[in-house]
């Protein structure tokens, strides 16, 4: 771990943002709605029977938003970056539980409807959206005087609906010890940790490192989907029992809120650990700067930020050579799945 010297430390509380509180309001939830929070979207399983034919498919659900980033975007004007992450944020949930996109819906707010920043935001949607292939079926424009304290300032969210065909059955159930994490970079923060990152850094600061701070969110359903289908198990150049086939990837997670700790946890069941090694990717710089000026431990931004690794699939070691010629692009394999006894954390980092 490098030293950190003279810098006040940070709190991600002191920003505004109090996780365990949200964590515990989670708990209220499914003591009053009687279902289960599910690891990162809400599955509905359906049953349609058209003129006799039977079709058995679940539905997969996602609300989210894109926090306090829309601010600084806004003051940077570059207000289409929190239409798109609306979109992200939302499809690559669904991704987690092997979900195709299919319908979107919006809610955009602000203290007094500015015309030309809900046209750009609009925009980000509908480029997101179509880079998906799915389809923006409504939403809700609302102004709302009085309420925002900068009546120019906006607030931005998104609703996703999609199909999990029934081949793909991915998620905690299915890890198992000595399946690999696989983790993809993201282009940045993504849409989370942005009020430690305004309390942090000064404008001037996030102005020249607005690029790196504020890319779009990575969308990973192209990039991840197609290898959620069961597919035959390839060895020495020969496929051996081409009637059987094989789940390789077992669950995932979208790095968010909460980090490693809290998403890894979601994707694993309560007999797994999930261990990652922080120095198996190469952190980008936009983050150390971060770290630095907020004084916090590599653990506690582990907790806050993605540091470089936006979605993690939980792999069989078996799935390692077929990635590695498929998915067009470097990824790191930066841990891996281990017995967990009762007493200890779902999630070690290792710095």
């Amino acid at each position: 771990m490098r030293p950190i010297r003279h810098l006040k430390r940070v709190a991600y509380a002191s920003s505004g943002v109090h996780l365990g509180d949200a964590y515990e309001l989670l708990k209220t939830i499914t003591q009053t709605t009687k279902r289960p929070i599910t690891h990162f979207a809400s599955i509905v399983p359906l049953k349609l029977d058209f003129r006799l034919q039977t079709s058995d498919f679940r539905l997969a659900f996602s609300a989210d938003g894109v926090g306090t980033k829309s601010e600084i975007l806004r003051l940077l004007g570059r207000n289409w970056v929190s239409g798109w992450d609306c979109v992200a944020m939302n499809a690559n949930d669904i991704l987690c539980a092997g979900a195709a996109p299919l319908w979107f819906l919006d809610y955009y707010a602000q203290g007094r409807l500015d015309k030309k920043i809900f046209k750009q935001v609009l925009s980000g949607i509908q480029k997101a959206v179509v880079f998906l292939g799915a389809v923006l079926v409504g939403g809700e424009t609302a102004e709302m005087p009085g309420l925002f304290k900068m009546p120019e300032a906006y607030d931005v969210a998104g609703f996703l609906v999609g199909k999990i065909s029934p081949p793909v059955a991915v998620g905690p159930d299915f890890v198992k010890p000595g399946d690999l994490l696989v983790g993809l970079k993201s282009s940045g923060p993504h849409s989370n940790g942005f009020s430690l990152i305004r309390k942090v850094l000064t404008f001037k600061e996030i102005k020249r490192h607005a690029d790196a701070l504020c890319r779009p969110t990575r969308l990973y359903h192209n990039l991840v989907y197609p290898h959620l289908f069961p597919s035959p198990l390839e060895g020495d150049g020969r496929v051996r029992g081409p009637s059987k086939n094989f789940q390789f990837i077992h669950s995932l997670a979208h790095i968010t809120g909460g980090g490693f700790a809290e998403k890894l946890a979601r994707a694993i069941g309560p007999s797994c650990r999930a261990i990652v090694n922080l120095g198996a990717w190469k952190v980008p710089p936009i983050f150390r700067f971060i770290q630095d000026k907020a004084g916090l431990s590599d653990e506690k931004m582990c907790g806050v930020l993605n540091m470089g690794i936006g979605f993690v699939l939980i792999a069989d070691p078996k799935a390692l050579a077929r990635l590695e010629r498929s998915i067009k692009e470097k990824f790191s394999v930066i841990g891996e799945i281990v017995p967990r006894k009762p007493s200890e954390p779902a999630v070690e980092i290792v710095v």
